[in-house]
């Protein structure tokens, strides 16, 4: 029988609290108290880090036009490394905060389908997958069958999704032949991408079936310059508008079940170019809908909720702000004009007023969610291309308010790229467009690439840590910091927070999406359960005299799925066990010193267990029985034993004995030696005893019953 998988991990804050389960040590670790220890210096670098809030720093690349990337070897990490220069490569952050970058277009007439990974803690670039050379075709493989050889090819502007498994999703996008509709998935552990639905064609229409019906027929048309994406609290992936090359865009809203494989169109038209339907600003309405367009900006709140801003219909442009709520399915118009092409409302720098609000733009595809939750945007161009901005701005949603954070109205700047990894008051990119963006597991925000103007694309990647002059949120967080008895767990596992805010609370409102319960009340909540692998956010929401303040860790609990039950196979006296990470075997539940390999040879009589681990931590087991000494069982189809394996309490029932009369019943373990005897008396055919053995250790046993006519032999199993 199985064990309960387990996982242990540390985190450390201002309050260290950490109160494991029992279970929770199962496959602890063995560099735990190394790994804490790393952890606490890791936070005294973070304090000391505080002092470049609100400042760019160039972690990589060149600030050069143009540069061609150093590739270095595949699958290996180097500082040399770094992508050539890209427009509108697809991007994620996967569950352990790496950044991922797939294609792109490098200015030279080239598409790109290598996939590269950045490590923040290290600040180095690997080459993970695809060709160094330009220009890849598409490798389809079988739809639904991962593949070695499968490949999306060389593209650029689709839509990114990471699923709550950690799995990364592409959609769409343009190749130097045409628009796509397809849909690709890439297994991080097993490094395979898969062509999950869709067509192979170009320019291939839609099929939109019924409004809110699933089908297995439906898929959105062709389209790029799509960058509204989101992943839901329920694991569906979300696509909104985007268009093609030149006059088409669209408004259409599409939901993708990775359960099912299918598609649903949930809001809409399914007719080009429509115009949107603004309602009463700050009131949500069935009818409400953003107008038809491209290369926007997106985020997703705390409470779930889908936001865009800005985007392109030829030749007008938004600075519109729209939320979707999933659970009404309706959309709101939140802030900014319904009129295009609008000059927006600067201000001074971080002053936030709900009147200030960006210039009209498209391709401020630069986006990020900080720890308070409010939203900020980095860049993007005017309708004609001829002016592009470096202007950092912030959306703080509980005050419905913008600031301009960092930059001016004042179009092509050549930035101030400083010195290499050192943060800088004086420093900013360039004016960008078309750039890639992450947030990270510490709350910084990432920038790379993009345009500066058709003719020079930049491979530069720029750290900024959000200003709390700005946004407020550093203050809060001062007041509001919390801590968790676990942030990595396997499924299935249950966790407790721990209220360390000083702001005095008198109520408080825990949100855990994806666990179980889902909210709490509690000020230290306990047992909250986690059943799917995924990255789960968690908000704290205290309410004090001096009003209610939030705080959101985004991906602040990391779930590992549960390693399968392995299967154990014996040839002679030899078990081998299926592959795992490590193994650990153990007689009668007992561990055997020295045996974590994958097979072991066995010196005795015993039940055997192997508990395999993955590269997570995560565990689980199966067992074997192994007899030498030559006791077995005779055959007695008339014996009944219940329930097989017990706990040491069971049944022993004779069936159409013919045996009246005395009966000796007798329990031996592998080594011959009684542990029970009696003697009992049959007057009728059915015949039923209760045997008691619950201090017996776990292990193997036979039943011995000697009657005038026969002698049979029946194993038992002990487990507990």
């Amino acid at each position: 029988m199985p064990i309960n998988p387990g996982k242990k991990g540390c985190t450390f804050t201002l309050l260290i609290v950490l109160v494991p389960s029992p279970l929770n040590f199962i496959g602890m670790k063995k560099n735990f108290l190394f790994a804490c220890l790393i952890s606490y210096v890791l936070s005294l670098i973070s304090i000391e880090a505080l002092a470049q809030q609100g400042e760019w720093t160039w972690m990589k690349g060149s600030s050069l036009s143009n540069p061609s990337g150093t590739f270095g070897t595949m699958g290996v990490s180097d500082p040399a490394n770094t992508p050539p220069g890209l427009y509108e490569p697809y991007d994620w952050t996967d569950k352990q905060g790496n950044l991922w970058l797939f294609g792109g277009y490098d200015g030279l007439g080239q598409t790109r389908n290598t996939l590269w990974k950045y490590d923040p803690s290290s600040n180095e670039w690997t080459w993970v997958k695809g060709s160094s050379s330009p220009n890849p075709d598409t490798a389809y493989g079988t739809q639904g069958v991962p593949s070695a050889t499968s490949d999306p090819g060389g593209r650029f502007s689709g839509a990114t999704w990471v699923d709550t498994a950690g799995n990364l999703f592409l959609f769409g996008g343009y190749f130097l032949y045409g628009i796509s509709n397809d849909l690709w998935k890439y297994d991080i552990s097993t490094n395979e991408w898969t062509w999950m639905k869709g067509t192979k064609a170009t320019y291939s229409p839609g099929v939109y079936g019924t409004q809110g019906v699933e089908d297995a027929a439906n898929y959105p048309g062709f389209r790029c310059e799509v960058k509204s994406a989101w992943t839901d609290n329920d694991n569906n992936l979300w696509l909104f508008g985007g268009g093609d090359n030149g006059g088409i865009s669209y408004n259409d809203l599409w939901r993708y079940n990775p359960e099912t494989n299918n598609w649903t169109w949930m809001k809409g038209s399914n007719i080009i170019n429509e115009t949107g339907v603004y309602g009463t600003k700050g009131v949500a309405d069935p009818a409400n809908t953003p107008g038809a367009r491209k290369i926007y900006t997106r985020w997703k709140d705390a409470s779930g909720n889908f936001w865009l801003y800005g985007g392109r219909l030829p030749p007008y442009l938004f600075n519109d702000l729209w939320k979707y709520d999933v659970s009404t399915n309706e959309w709101t118009w939140v802030s900014g004009t319904s009129i295009q092409n609008s000059t927006g409302n600067y201000g001074a720098l971080c002053v936030a007023d709900s009147d200030y609000i960006s210039s009209n733009r498209t391709e401020n595809s630069a986006s990020w969610t900080d720890d308070c939750g409010n939203f900020w945007f980095f860049g993007g161009a005017n309708n004609n291309y001829e002016s592009y901005f470096s202007d950092l701005w912030l959306y703080n949603t509980s005050t419905n308010e913008w600031a301009l954070a960092s930059g001016s109205s004042t179009p092509n700047q050549n930035g101030t790229y400083g010195t290499q990894g050192v943060a800088d008051p004086a420093n900013i990119p360039p004016s960008l467009w078309g750039t890639s963006s992450w947030t990270d597991h510490e709350g910084n925000f990432w920038l790379f690439g993009g345009c500066a103007e058709w003719v020079d694309f930049k491979n530069a990647l720029w750290k900024y840590v959000p200003d709390p002059a700005c946004s407020g949120c550093s203050a809060q967080s001062s007041q509001l910091g919390f801590a968790s008895s676990d942030s990595d767990i396997c499924e299935k596992f249950c966790i407790s927070f721990f209220d360390s805010s000083s702001n005095n609370p008198t109520s408080w409102l825990w949100l855990f999406p994806g666990g179980n319960p889902s909210s709490s009340t509690n000020q230290n909540p306990v047992n909250i359960c986690y059943t799917l692998p995924g990255l789960y956010d968690v908000t704290l929401i205290t309410t004090s005299a001096s009003g209610i303040d939030t705080l959101t860790f985004s991906n602040y609990i990391t779930v590992y799925a549960t390693p399968p039950i392995p299967t154990i196979t014996q040839v002679g006296y030899t078990l081998t066990s299926s592959p795992a990470s490590s193994y650990q075997w153990q007689l009668n539940s007992i561990d055997i010193p020295g045996a974590t390999n994958q097979s072991y040879t066995v010196m005795q009589t015993g039940l055997y267990t192997v508990i395999v681990s993955d590269s997570n931590g995560c565990v689980n087991s199966a067992n074997q029985y192994v007899l030498i000494s030559g006791i077995d069982e005779l055959i007695a189809s008339n014996i009944s034993i219940y329930p097989n394996p017990s706990n040491g309490n069971f049944i022993v029932e004779l069936l159409q004995s013919e045996n009246f009369g005395e009966v000796s019943i007798d329990i031996l373990n592998t080594l011959g030696q009684k542990v029970f005897s009696s003697v009992e008396k049959i007057s009728s055919h059915e015949w039923k005893k209760e045997i008691d053995l619950h201090a017996a250790a776990t292990g193997v046993y036979f039943l011995e019953i000697t009657t005038e006519k026969e002698f049979m032999r029946k194993k038992i199993l002990i487990a507990k």
